[in-house]
């Protein structure tokens, strides 16, 4: 067996040699292994993605065939691994949070964030399968954006996995870095003006001071629940070996040099610090006006009052801008309005460059946002994450305001737009009417109407440095949203090729 990687964007893997259903989709860059060559198919080994009973995805080894379409030659579909190096960045649905894998051309891995249910988890076990106590999968970074549940206690449930009873669902991982904003939540008992720590005052501003690096040095007293969680995963897997912690600023780019030699850059833009009396620390942010806005003034961030946690937690996300060849991902956690308007000034002063193709949209799409900071972006490919699973998670993310703001301030009339939530695909089941003999908790006994996910929230994106593939899950094997983007040179925007 030789292994190979897909060459083209899309490619459907059959079961049989004879065609029908496709078992799944493979996408430029996907490893699979050779067996046959025939003069219209391809027999190859690769993975399976089956849903389980529970309506959970699986992993397992699968082979099927490749067709080869008349006049197209083989060598086109299957390349040298090293001709499909490419970049791959997964968003994950998450329902309310945010969660990406980042895969590197040589295979480092990067996760941004978590969520704050077990979907991550369950999602990361399929892609990397067969890990355990002794077969670790190595993640080369995790970088937490800011410490906020949604976007970091899925991150536990990966440690939790390791004693689900199913092993499909196990993941075992030992990340060598976590990255982090250096503000860690206190209990809920604790005052606002004391939950992120001490502060000193300068003129009208108040400067948290106490941030930290080493989460596991932080006691416990001091860690509302979900960070005594994390720290306790955190410890679970330094015991596998040592994990680097750092705390992320404006300029400290170097804390990416492990991914020199690859033709990727990353550049961390925020959050700003301030200095106050000798000591570095991040200013407390306010509220905004109050809500809804409608015609969304340009002035309001300065309109802000008093301390809000919240939104000192959401303003102070790590800001990263991720380079490959001729293509810029710009990831913003829960940026808000006061905070994207601090960094589009850093621009105006040519401290930074936030103009980027491809945008993680800042707070699952929120009313909190800047035009001026879109405007500076000005995007061609964004993806919101949001999803609305209960009533107290329902936040109307993402608002249509924002929906209309990206769409007058991408780069182009091709321009696109993926909302996690909506390329997740859901089928209708039907009524359930639960019993107790058949083991339901008594929360089930009503009958309800159900529907189950029958297509994971994926929204892929692949690069070379030079051409960029954007598609989505689909519950229809035969039916893929993709678009590719050539980036032209000279041009103020890349040319479109719509793939269908």
């Amino acid at each position: 067996m030789t292994e190979h990687a897909i060459g083209v964007d899309l490619a459907d893997l059959y079961s049989t040699p004879n065609g029908g259903e496709p078992a799944r989709t493979l996408a430029w860059g996907d490893r699979v292994e050779v067996l046959e060559r025939g003069a219209d198919r391809l027999k190859v080994a690769t993975r399976h993605y089956p849903e389980g009973p529970d309506g959970s995805v699986g992993s397992e080894p699968f082979t099927g065939y490749l067709r080869v379409p008349r006049g197209v030659p083989a060598e086109r579909i299957l390349v040298p691994p090293d001709e499909a190096a490419v970049l791959k960045v997964d968003f994950v649905d998450v329902q309310q949070g945010d969660a990406s894998v980042i895969e590197t051309p040589e295979g480092k891995v990067m996760l941004v964030d978590g969520g704050d249910n077990q979907l991550f988890a369950r999602y990361l076990a399929a892609r990397f399968p067969g890990t355990s106590p002794s077969q670790l999968k190595e993640i080369d970074c995790i970088l937490v954006s800011h410490g906020d549940a949604d976007h970091f206690a899925g991150l536990t449930e990966i440690a939790e996995s390791e004693t689900n009873t199913e092993p499909q669902k196990r993941l075992f991982i030992h990340p060598r870095r976590v990255f982090h904003n250096g503000l860690v939540k206190r209990p809920s008992s604790v005052r606002e003006a004391d939950q992120l720590g001490p502060t000193k005052e300068s003129g009208d501003e108040t400067v948290i001071t106490g941030l930290e690096s080493d989460l596991l040095a932080v006691p416990d007293d001091q860690m509302n629940k979900p960070f005594k969680a994390w720290k306790r995963a955190l410890e679970r897997f330094r015991e596998r070996g040592p994990i680097e912690f750092e705390r992320l600023a404006k300029g400290d780019d170097k804390a990416f040099s492990f991914l020199a030699g690859e033709d990727l850059t990353v550049q961390v833009l925020g959050p700003i610090e301030s200095h106050v009396d000798g000591a570095v620390g991040l200013k407390f942010l306010g509220e905004p006006p109050k809500k809804p806005f409608v015609s969304h003034p340009s002035q309001r961030a300065s309109a802000r009052r008093g301390r809000s946690v919240s939104h000192t937690i959401n303003g102070h996300s790590v800001v990263i801008r991720l380079e490959f060849g001729s293509w810029r991902f710009l990831f913003t956690g829960d940026l808000n309005e006061q905070a994207a308007e601090a960094l589009t000034d850093a621009q105006g002063r040519d401290e930074v460059s936030l103009r980027s193709e491809v945008f993680k949209v800042p707070h699952h799409g929120s009313a909190d946002f800047s035009q001026s900071f879109f405007r500076a972006v000005s995007p061609i490919l964004s993806i919101v994450s949001s999803g609305d699973e209960n009533a107290r998670k329902e936040y109307i993310h993402p608002r249509a305001t924002l929906l209309t703001a990206l769409g007058r301030h991408g780069r182009s009339e091709d321009s696109v737009l993926f909302v996690t939530e909506l390329v997740a695909f859901f089928e209708t089941v039907g009524w359930a009417y639960p019993t107790e003999e058949r083991g339901e908790p008594p929360d089930l006994e009503r009958p309800f109407f159900g529907f189950r996910r029958a297509a994971w929230g994926l929204v892929k994106v692949r690069t070379d440095g030079e051409r960029l593939l954007v598609f989505t899950n689909s519950a229809s094997a035969r039916l893929k949203e993709a678009y590719a983007f050539v980036m032209e040179a000279g041009a103020p925007a890349p040319a479109r090729v719509v793939k269908v």
